[in-house]
């Protein structure tokens, strides 16, 4: 008896757990290219991204976080504000994956493989979850995540942040269907409080789009359900928990930005250039795949369905950037930071992917399709994507060739580096342990994102120029290093007294000690620090003013997740 009950739990364990071995395996080939070749994924955003985890690696080893706003090791240790604002737990994330490897390489591997399992296999879970078909589910999964550059490739070759926040829409769409069809218990407070959390600290665009998304559900949900107010004050807590356990944050970002006008990311001149062509790819079978659904389901669709197809379709078209939405994109201050019409492209395809998934478990409860014939529509949906897989794969071989064939791509994508130093670039960010450590010089982030600053930024203008000239390739020779305070000294050395430019961006909280002085900052409009010198040596000691009630406040996150903590024993206990 004994015997026959452990065969039954293995089986049942086995059917949980095959979809997972799977993806798993999926990771592992997709770390192939690189573990072959030992070459170095360089994009757009890979100075940006190596920069923060950088950043926060030595914050972590040194158990600094004393003017935590701030750069004081990564972004050519300026005092930038970058991490405060952009995924700060992402960002220690990563820090935490580079202070255990020590090695770009491995960071690059292991945030791989965890983005890849993550995207892949929420997305079963949600599909398996509503469509109770195992095989059919891991299919598109599968598919969404391969086929789809914003899913993986964006981050494997351009080291794009959005696909961290994305990985969890997954969550953020079973919320949503649960405020509409659950009239019982329409929100699951500290699980939702929980997944917005984590998409604010991993990614913002992602979060607000995920609150877009979740917006359309509950006010769809006040309109059909009878337990309005449940709904509403089930909601309303969950915000503020969410609120609460990133309140540090937003605590920064309050306290940053009402003091001063931050440069926002590059207006995209030339939004239509980087739009979705949704008649070829993924896009375009789903938009089929849907319509036909949709026809032969004509009358038959939930509402929560409808919600799924048309807001899909509706996130494909902006995508695709037609013109009566180009013609007013940097007009519209949402649409001009989001920058790019391919942004929305991957949303869409979450979107009709999950209605597919569903409607195709519908016509096979309807039909009593046999399992054959399920294999077959999988079999069928992954020959028709093969090549499309496959033209990816290929992708990662070669971009991972050229990150050791050809320095200028990589010079270009990491540093602006002299003619004859282009050749030991790829040593250099492929150094490990001690020699680690001097890899960050030549990776350098050239964008003026986050500095203080008026107007809107295009690519390679003046604020641009800054960067360059000014904290990456400075006109004084400079030492910078961290004290034991955990302030940013710079240390340089003048023939006589004359005012200088340093490589040091300041804004309204920075605290300035010139010489042992006390001094107010004078800088330009684009915040770097203008000082006069005197003959000989010259140290400044920078950090950052925080008022007592946002150092108070930092512990918010910190005390409500003790009170969800104590709350889940005590639950747990009573029942």
């Amino acid at each position: 008896m004994k015997t026959k009950m452990q065969l039954i739990l293995k089986k049942i364990r086995f059917e949980l757990l095959w979809p997972y071995l799977i993806i798993i395996g999926i990771a592992l080939v997709y770390a192939l290219p690189q573990l072959h070749i030992r070459g170095i994924y360089v994009g757009a955003d890979t100075a940006f991204h190596f920069n923060r985890a950088f950043e926060a690696m030595e914050r972590l080893k040194n158990l600094n976080f004393h003017n935590s706003q701030i750069s004081l090791y990564g972004f050519n240790k300026s005092g930038r504000i970058i991490n405060a604002l952009y995924g700060p737990g992402l960002g220690y994330f990563f820090g935490i994956i580079l202070l255990i490897t020590k090695s770009w390489l491995k960071f690059q591997l292991i945030t791989n493989f965890i983005l890849t399992i993550g995207s892949i296999g929420l997305n079963y879970w949600l599909f398996n979850k509503y469509s109770k078909q195992k095989f059919l589910s891991l299919v598109f999964a599968i598919l969404l995540s391969l086929t789809s550059y914003w899913a993986l490739g964006y981050w494997y070759q351009s080291s794009g942040g959005m696909p961290w926040g994305m990985m969890f829409i997954p969550l953020v769409l079973d919320a949503g269907v649960q405020m509409y069809s659950n009239s019982e218990k329409p929100v699951r407070v500290i699980r939702l409080s929980v997944i917005m959390s984590l998409i604010l600290e991993s990614h913002m665009l992602s979060f607000v789009l995920s609150v877009g998304i979740l917006s359309v559900f509950f006010v769809a949900g006040m309109v059909v359900n009878h337990n309005r107010i449940l709904l509403l004050k089930k909601s309303v807590v969950a915000a503020i928990i969410s609120v609460g356990l990133t309140f540090n944050y937003w605590l920064d970002y309050v306290n940053i930005i009402r003091t001063q006008s931050i440069l926002n990311p590059f207006v995209n001149l030339n939004p239509s250039g980087l739009s979705s062509n949704i008649f070829q790819g993924v896009s375009f079978w789903l938009i089929i795949l849907s319509i036909v659904l949709v026809i032969a389901f004509s009358g038959k669709l939930l509402s929560w369905q409808w919600l799924l197809f048309i807001l899909g379709i509706g996130f494909l078209i902006v995508s695709s950037g037609p013109k009566f939405i180009l013609d007013h994109w940097n007009n519209i201050g949402f649409l001009r930071t989001v920058q790019f019409p391919m942004r929305f492209t991957l949303l869409g395809q979450y979107l009709l992917c999950f209605f597919s998934v569903v409607m195709l478990s519908r016509l096979s409860d309807t039909f009593l399709f046999s399992k054959s014939v399920i294999i077959a529509i999988g079999v069928g949906a992954l020959l028709v994507a093969g090549l499309t897989i496959s033209n990816s794969f290929s992708s990662y071989y070669t971009s991972n060739k050229k990150f050791w064939e050809d320095n200028d791509y990589v010079a270009s994508k990491l540093s602006e580096y002299s003619a004859n130093k282009k050749s030991i670039i790829q040593q250099i960010v492929g150094s490990r342990n001690i020699e680690f450590q001097k890899s960050i010089d030549v990776v350098n982030f050239a964008a003026p994102d986050y500095l203080p600053g008026r107007g809107q930024v295009f690519y390679g203008d003046k604020n641009y120029s800054v960067v360059q000239k000014e904290v990456i390739d400075p006109k004084v020779n400079v030492d910078k290093y961290v004290n034991k305070k955990g302030n940013l000294m710079v240390t340089w050395h003048q023939t006589k007294s004359h005012e200088v430019n340093l490589p040091v961006i300041v804004y309204q909280q920075s605290l300035i000690v010139l010489n042992g002085n006390k001094i107010i900052p004078q800088e330009s409009n684009d915040g770097v620090l203008h000082v006069r010198g005197r003959a000989g040596v010259n140290t400044i000691e920078l950090s950052v003013k925080v008022p007592r009630i946002v150092q108070i406040g930092k512990l918010t996150p910190v005390l409500v997740t003790l009170i969800i903590v104590g709350s889940l024993i005590h639950s747990r206990r009573k029942r």
